[in-house]
């Protein structure tokens, strides 16, 4: 027999658990207690053991719900934090600087004397000539030097909800290891431009792209060093805080969909201190020009694998955005 009562003690006795829930097991056993239902009786006991399954995996289901909803809140929250860390380190940042610009206006206040404009030349008479059209402006990329922040503590926006109301977070499925990327060598490592002539090249535009990075953050050259000439290394700047920034420069407007590196990926997956920056509006007359920082991109963004890895959702993703525009 599987299962057995002793009625004087009220005890169950079964061979092994399972035979609990079984109607031929404990089912059997009690029934025996009711003459005329025995089948009745065993055939309940399998049903009440069946219903209270179900409700204890009920029960299951909805605590790892409410762990996967509390594990998500819990990844936004740290974003939020870091990000606005990051704004009260720029923001203190910046007030030194100003502090140190006013200090030193304050102590070098010299006159300037003008030349004299020379006055206009009569106009020329003569057989009149049809008015040239005007050339078409030449491409060129924006002056950082000349840009200004709109806001400059920035905009953080939130996480993006899906189609179902839910944060669209997800892991990226990668675990990491011992890391094989290299590390960073002392000093900075900015590339050289080999390419013909054009009216900007690709290079000039990440170099541009860094330097309006560095004005949204209120850094210098030492604090966010330029390692874009390292390959392998999976980023393009790192500060003095040892946190990794991967730049995309974009000439016009903000891309949702941004190509990483094998290189790029792995060091946004092995560090925690990893920021995607999208830069876009870097060609003058384009538009606004926007500084987005992304922490945690691969727990943020949709990731399609391919030679390289596609990372879609940026423009939903959890970030801190900086916009710029040019003095008149």
């Amino acid at each position: 027999m599987d299962a057995g009562i002793d009625w004087s003690s009220g005890t169950l006795y079964v061979r092994d658990t399972a035979a609990l829930t079984r109607t031929s097991g404990a089912g059997r056993s009690i029934a025996a207690r009711f003459p005329g239902s025995r089948r009745e009786v065993a055939l309940a006991w399998g049903a009440a053991c069946d219903q209270a399954e179900k409700g204890r995996t009920a029960v299951q289901l909805s605590l790892a719900d409410d762990q996967v909803r509390r594990d998500r809140e819990a990844a936004e929250a740290e974003r939020e934090r870091r990000l606005r860390e990051l704004g009260s380190e720029v923001d203190q940042r910046r007030t030194a600087t100003k502090a140190q610009a006013g200090t030193a206006a304050g102590t070098s206040r010299t006159a300037v004397i003008l030349p004299p404009v020379p006055s206009a030349p009569p106009p020329v008479t003569g057989p009149s000539v049809p008015p040239v059209p005007p050339a078409a402006p030449p491409r060129r990329l924006v002056d950082p030097g000349r840009l200004r922040l709109v806001d400059p503590s920035g905009i953080i926006t939130p996480l993006k909800p899906s189609a179902s109301g839910a944060p669209t977070a997800r892991s990226s499925g990668y675990s990491p290891g011992t890391s094989s990327l290299p590390q960073p060598r002392a000093g900075s490592a900015i590339p050289q431009q080999h390419t013909p002539p054009r009216p900007y090249t690709g290079t000039e535009q990440e170099k541009v792209a860094l330097d309006v990075v560095r004005k949204a953050l209120a850094t210098d050259d030492d604090w966010l060093r330029d390692l874009r000439a390292q390959r392998g290394l999976g980023a393009d700047a790192v500060d003095a805080l040892s946190r990794f920034y991967e730049l995309k420069a974009y000439k016009d407007a903000e891309p949702d969909t941004v190509l990483l590196t094998p290189a790029e990926f792995q060091r946004a997956a092995e560090n925690d201190g990893f920021f995607l920056v999208i830069v876009s509006g870097l060609e003058a007359g384009t538009g606004p020009v926007s500084v987005r920082i992304i922490p945690q991109p691969l727990q943020q963004l949709t990731c399609r694998p391919s030679s390289s890895v596609t990372v879609t959702g940026i423009r939903g993703a959890h970030s801190r955005v900086y916009q710029l525009e040019e003095d008149r």
